[in-house]
């Protein structure tokens, strides 16, 4: 036992962890013992274990179109791999075999979700590496791909090609999709797209068996081919989904075509003999042309997906056809398809994040909405939200209504010390925003809105971001289609949480804003407190996925507050949540007024520095997580009572490091500079930001005195920006 703890604390997955916590998993291990060219596991088997080398050596192989193998990558002693397994129930994408005798200790799902039932927060330590892993593992994919179309031409076109049926794959679809809709742009003819998917394909599989399902899948696919033209173009781009482009097409001509295509495949008798409760092959079929029913390629695919879910809908087995582009006559046609739904794959979803995330890092002002008569999980997920819009350095602001009930002050108290305007009407919204963000909103209908947010919502040149977990019924989109993040959750607060948890995968974007780590403890509370609003402390949580992220928050909040009080905490009822947040509010607020004291002005520069004495009565006040936040709000306030440039400078804790940390901000009349010129001038490396703010650090011993360092940093900024004030 001594041995297996010995070597678990030199694996990755398990570096965060005591020795007393390795402790705690030892008994969830399995051992298994494996000979030389032993197969573990084959491509496309159900996964259900994560494995860690203990000896020897393991190599993962991918089966190529040609039938030839390519080795991706060999696992040594310490190694782990198999770990999407236990994230989402996914097939296995490569073949793993033995190269030596083996020695391998197994983690099987069920024992991991045991382990985050008893020891959560252990769980959510080993969660955080096997997420930098996987990051690290997709770049090596990528460096894969390069060497792939290094082959040629006929290489690529193994590459682009469906293993199982022939047909395209996914990486071809995004290409051809561009060419084909380019080409009936610049011709003015009709081009059509078929979204198909086979209807109760998973039972199939369940009934009958993976091989029977892939004999469904090629039959399918052969009546297709015998009915596709030269110009038709069909590709493969989930497991049982496929998607037909139609160039020349009109949509009655594609309709007809679907039409033709599933009355063949529901003659199939591959399932007839079987003997099971499934005993005919059926597939739904959404339908869209340009430009019938779309103007650009992105409407098209929305307009196509959306009326596959309306074949689904309505039975299944039949194909529907998109609603036209403008006109009333299909009224209905176009309800339905506003409604929401939840998004089909996890695939969609994590590109609906990286699609957010990529606004948090190029837009500037954010304007945040919620629904009329705002609960908890409204406001908690608009001041989650704002708080990462904060991260980023951005503009963040809160439009409330006037019926915002004062039991919430305990929330909004949050946005004081940390740099979110409250805007309230009919105060005017001032500014000029280039993004809208709605949060747990079910239609538009609901929105607390004015006559300057309904100019806004209408103005395409500015984003509109949804996040909502409001499903069905009279429920309708608000955001734009690439930036709804609109899915099954506990709450909306729960999808803001997982936008961070991806966030924290992102090393170009926490290096480019220097973003330590992105769950502060007031994101932390305010997307707990969202959850439990709206779950009643987790009773009313549905599947496993919202438990899990339940999980994760909650071990998250006692981790800070055991950090806080030198002890483990867990609450037991909203109410001690809600202290918490009050007790940090007024915590955040004796230290802004700290910072305040010592503030000062240059003819430009606003300015607070703390010194090193000051730090060492700060520290003995406040946590960093509440230093670090009221920093940022102070460099803010400073900004605007300059009107041009802040200057926010204090010591790090020096039991964490022996840095100095700068902040600056520009205010919101000043624009005629840009702040990461700055980087450039004091040959400053460790820091970033964007051209209206930018931090860094640098060594106490390089800053001496650090009352003259920050008077000659002054003087150059001042003689920096005197030509362009």
């Amino acid at each position: 036992m001594d041995k297996t703890v010995d070597f678990l604390q030199k694996v990755d997955i398990f570096s965060l962890l005591e020795p007393s916590e390795i402790d705690s998993i030892v008994d969830c291990l399995n051992t298994h013992e494996a000979d030389e060219g032993q197969t573990l596991f084959e491509q496309g088997d159900e996964g259900r274990q994560l494995y860690i080398v203990r000896s020897g050596r393991v190599g993962i192989s991918i089966r190529l179109p040609n039938d030839s193998d390519r080795e991706i990558a060999e696992f040594r002693e310490g190694d782990f791999f198999g770990e999407m397994s236990i994230f989402e129930n996914a097939p296995r994408s490569a073949t793993g075999r033995t190269k030596e005798k083996s020695s391998l200790l197994t983690l099987y799902e069920e024992d991991f979700f045991r382990l985050m039932e008893q020891f959560p927060y252990i769980a959510i330590k080993i969660m955080y590496r096997m997420l930098a892993s996987i990051t690290g593992r997709l770049r090596n994919t990528g460096e894969f791909l390069s060497d792939m179309v290094r082959w040629g031409e006929t290489a690529r076109k193994r590459a682009i090609t469906d293993e199982l049926t022939g047909v395209y794959n996914r990486r071809y679809l995004d290409e051809a999709l561009k060419d084909r809709f380019s080409a009936s742009q610049r011709e003015g003819r009709p081009m059509s797209l078929i979204m198909v998917d086979l209807d109760y394909f998973r039972e199939i599989n369940e009934e009958y068996g993976h091989t029977m399902g892939d004999q469904v899948i090629l039959g399918v696919v052969e009546v297709f081919k015998k009915n596709l033209r030269d110009t038709d173009i069909m590709a493969r781009y989930g497991g049982d989904e496929f998607c037909v482009i139609l160039p020349r097409t009109d949509l009655k001509e594609a309709l007809d075509f679907a039409e033709g295509i599933r009355l063949q495949v529901s003659e199939l008798d591959i399932l007839s003999k079987a003997n099971g409760s499934i005993t005919r092959v059926t597939m739904s079929q959404g339908v869209a042309s340009y430009p019938e029913n779309a103007g650009s390629l992105e409407e098209l695919k929305e307009a196509a997906d959306q009326a596959l879910y309306t074949s689904k809908e309505n039975g299944r087995n039949r194909a529907s056809g998109a609603p036209a582009k403008t006109g009333t006559q299909e009224g209905q046609n176009t309800k339905e398809s506003m409604t929401k739904r939840t998004l089909p794959s996890i695939r969609q979803k994590n590109q609906i994040i990286r699609n957010i995330l990529d606004v948090l890092a190029t837009r500037e002002c954010f304007l945040l909405l919620g629904h009329e008569n705002p609960d908890e999980d409204c406001i908690s997920s608009l001041i989650a939200f704002a708080l990462l819009v904060v991260k980023f350095h951005k503009d963040a602001r809160i439009f409330l209504g006037r019926n915002v009930h004062e039991h919430f002050q305990y929330l909004l108290n949050i946005c004081r010390y940390n740099s979110i305007d409250l805007l309230y009407p009919p105060e005017p919204l001032n500014g000029t925003y280039d993004t809208v963000v709605i949060c747990d909103t079910p239609k538009p209908s609901m929105l607390e809105k004015s006559p300057d947010i309904e100019r806004l919502l209408t103005n395409p040149d500015i984003v509109k971001i949804e996040i909502d977990h409001h499903m069905g019924a009279d429920s309708e989109y608000i955001g734009d289609p690439d930036y709804c993040l609109v899915t099954e959750a506990s709450s909306a607060s729960e999808l803001v949480g997982q936008i961070a948890l991806k966030l924290q995968t992102r090393d170009d974007l926490l290096e480019r804003y220097q973003i330590g780590d992105p769950f502060s403890r007031n994101l932390v509370l305010a997307i707990l407190t969202g959850i439990i609003g709206d779950s009643k402390m987790g009773q009313f949580l549905k599947s496993k996925r919202e438990k899990m992220y339940y999980r994760i928050f909650s071990s998250m909040f006692n981790k800070l507050l055991a950090e806080k009080t030198n002890k483990e905490s867990n609450f037991s009822d909203k109410d001690q949540v809600f202290n918490e947040i009050q007790r940090f509010s007024n915590e955040e607020g004796q230290c802004f007024n700290f910072f305040m004291k010592r503030k000062r002005l240059s003819p430009s520069i606003g300015y607070s520095v703390l010194k090193e004495a000051d730090m060492a009565v700060l520290y003995g006040e406040c946590d960093n997580d509440t230093i670090v936040s009221v920093a940022r709000a102070i460099a803010d306030t400073l900004a605007e009572e300059s009107s041009i440039l802040s200057l926010v400078v204090y010591f790090d804790n020096p039991a964490v490091s022996d840095l100095v940390q700068f902040r600056m901000r520009r205010s919101q009349s000043f624009k005629k500079y840009d702040l990461r010129q700055f980087l450039d001038i004091f040959q400053i490396e460790n820091g970033g930001g964007h051209e209206g703010a930018i931090g860094f650090r640098i060594p106490r011993k390089q800053v001496g005195d650090v009352e003259a360092y920050v008077g000659n940093f002054i003087q150059r900024v001042e003689e920096e920006i005197s030509n362009v004030k």
